[in-house]
């Protein structure tokens, strides 16, 4: 028997299985809000917001001319504007102050790993640029000691072959040993670009560390605002619980209808003998006492919550991202220094090409350095923060409101009645929420348990009174309906007949109308095997809840043939029980008369020409043959 928790596949895939057994299948219809990365952060009295004065971009960036490079001080820094708060609108038009772009992180929903990722971004960059610089290092020395291989080579083959001297020879002389300076000059070039790489692979393995331990610590933070909330929750629903219970004393203490609970039933439907007076005021007391001690665990609860809430907004979360704002600064003027430092090493190296490399005319285009000094570091990192920040939501910071337990108008009412016997299966399953009807889940599992060795179940009925009296409770409110209570599996023929009335009450049959013909054709099958194959092929085709709940039912009926030797009921006997219930003919659409024939049309064709009753030996066929077949049709299926 499945679980009803157990998921049932797919049309696609049943007809996939049924591929595997080489017949081609019937054509079928195809079927945390994420909390922000918190860290922790162990200055006490580090200020919620950083001052202009802790904004490192901006310092200017200088370069000494012994190696390091020459003095850069063009480097520009971040108007401040002079505003409260920040929103979209006023971002996408002004520059943001530091102060401004803080608050503005602070105040949008994932602001914390938006930053997180510039931090990345930037270290990402420094990597790249420390790859190039060390590639670019190698091919320089190769460069140079190519040249200074060559340039000695020709001066000394110079000396000795036959060459021309005098002034060429001079002027040649000189050439190589120009060509040879060009050469150190091209080592030295390289040495000083190993340099830079070095430092700035050191910078890149600082600023990642950093970010991923803020990352991680952050993670704490992140679990114990959520553990928090959740303890609010779980105090939440006990203070609604007792509250609920309190309400429910003091109506059975005044003498008015109790309603069934609003979340889940665990009273039983029919008290076992009334309460006196004085044991109702003693229980209402008690259902007061407990409210009352939910309502300060609750408030509680509550408090600490919204302790933790406020030190994560107002305290934590603006001082984790002063912090990676800080460390991006550090690594963009970082960045940004090195590279000044290499443009100037490649400008005094590159003297041949300096018109290149250094344009003296301003038309000719801007030179290296030019378009190095033109970064600015604060307008790049505003531009990312607003083109992505802006498509964020803004973030929830109002105080959870305390909620009173109110007493809702519908506890002196009657629960209304969920009806399931004459309702279209899939309406009901779709209403209910449930997978398979409760009905057949319970009427099984009752059976299996306390009916597996009754012999003729299924075949004889129970007493119509009780039939009647479990039919009004299932149609009340299945799920509040034990099967198991003493009064019920007295007669577990009663259960038997109530799940085959359930069956016989359903507008369309489990093997619906439209497929009744495809069945009753398939059952005329000689071959067995053919038939079987048949049959799984329109078993497949059945309507999601069709077919699942025909699964569950099989696989009972399957268990109640594995007892046949005790219960006298094997797959023929049940066959016959459950072949005209559950593969009924279709309706009849006569062309006579409406007003003659009102009555006649809405009767099912077995009543009305016989051909029903002529079918019942195929019906019945249908069911052995699927029953005797079941773990075929259905447990390959899984």
């Amino acid at each position: 028997m499945l679980a009803s928790s157990e998921k049932i596949a797919p049309r696609s895939e049943r007809e996939r299985k049924v591929k595997s057994m080489q017949v081609t299948p019937l054509p079928s219809s195809p079927q945390a809000r994420a909390r922000p990365l918190t860290m922790h952060l162990s200055a006490q009295d580090q200020p919620l917001y950083p001052t202009t004065e802790a904004n490192n971009s901006s310092a200017s960036l200088g370069l000494s001319p012994d190696g390091d490079g020459g003095s850069i001080s063009s480097f520009r820094t971040l108007e401040t504007y002079d505003q409260d708060s920040i929103t979209s609108d006023t971002v996408v038009d002004s520059v943001i102050e530091p102060e401004g772009v803080i608050k503005y992180l602070c105040d949008i929903e994932g602001g914390l790993a938006l930053i997180l990722e510039r931090v990345r971004q930037d270290a990402q960059s420094c990597k790249e640029a420390a790859l190039f610089l060390r590639k670019r290092a190698a091919i320089e020395e190769e460069y140079g000691r190519m040249m200074i291989k060559l340039a000695r080579g020709i001066q000394e083959s110079h000396q000795t072959n036959i060459n021309k001297q005098g002034t060429y020879g001079d002027s040649w002389i000189a050439m190589m040993k120009l060509h040879e300076a060009i050469g150190e000059n091209r080592l030295n070039f390289a040495d000083g670009i190993n340099k830079i790489s070095d430092e700035l692979s050191a910078h890149f393995k600082d600023t990642e560390k950093s970010r991923k331990n803020l990352k991680d610590a952050g993670q704490k933070y992140e679990k114990n605002i959520l553990e928090a909330e959740q303890a609010l929750e779980k105090a939440k629903f006990k203070y609604d619980s007792h509250s609920e219970e309190w309400e429910r004393k003091v109506l059975e203490k005044n003498g008015d209808v109790i309603p069934a609970s609003k979340r889940t039933i665990t009273k039983a439907i029919f008290a076992n003998k009334p309460k006196t007076s004085i044991q109702l005021v003693k229980m209402e007391e008690e259902a007061s006492k407990k409210a009352a001690a939910a309502n300060e665990n609750y408030k509680s609860h509550l408090l600490n919550t919204n302790t933790t809430r406020h030190d994560y907004y107002n305290v934590r979360l603006p001082r984790m991202i002063t912090a990676l704002k800080d460390t991006a600064d550090e690594c963009d003027a970082a960045l940004q220094y090195h590279l000044a430092r290499y443009s100037y090493l490649f400008e005094n190296t590159m003297v041949s090409d300096a018109l290149v490399i250094s344009p003296v005319n301003s038309e000719d285009g801007p030179s290296l350095r030019k378009v190095i000094e033109q970064i600015d570091n604060e307008a790049d990192f505003e531009s990312y923060v607003v083109g992505t920040g802006a498509k964020a939501r803004r973030v929830k910071r109002k105080d959870i409101t305390y909620e009173e337990y109110s007493v809702s108008p519908q506890v002196l009412d009657i629960i209304n009645p969920r009806n399931i016997f004459g309702v279209d299966l899939a309406e009901q399953m779709e209403r209910d929420g449930h997978e398979l009807p409760l009905i057949v889940v319970k009427c099984a599992e009752a059976i299996e348990k306390h009916g597996l060795d009754s012999q003729g179940i299924y075949r004889l009925t129970g007493a119509t009174l009780q039939i009647q009296k479990l039919k009004i409770l299932f149609d009340r409110n299945a799920e509040a309906v034990d099967l198991n209570a003493e009064e019920y599996i007295i007669d577990i023929n009663c259960i038997a007949a109530l799940l085959k009335l359930w069956l016989r009450d359903l507008p369309e049959p489990l093997f619906t109308y439209s497929m009744y013909h495809d069945f009753i054709s398939a059952a005329k099958i000689e071959d067995p095997k053919r038939r079987v194959i048949a049959l799984h092929e329109r078993v497949n085709l059945l309507p999601d809840p069709n077919y699942s709940t025909l699964n569950y039912l099989m696989g009972h009926l399957d268990k109640v043939v594995a007892n046949q030797k005790i219960n006298k009921m094997g797959v023929q006997n049940l066959a016959i029980v459950f072949g005209p219930t559950l593969l009924r003919a279709p309706l009849v659409s006569p062309i006579t008369s409406v007003s003659s024939t009102a009555s006649l049309n809405m009767m099912p064709l077995n009543t009305v020409d016989g051909i029903g009753l002529n079918d019942m030996g195929w019906q019945c066929k249908v069911v052995e043959t699927i029953l005797d077949n079941y773990r075929v049709i259905f447990v390959q299926d899984l």
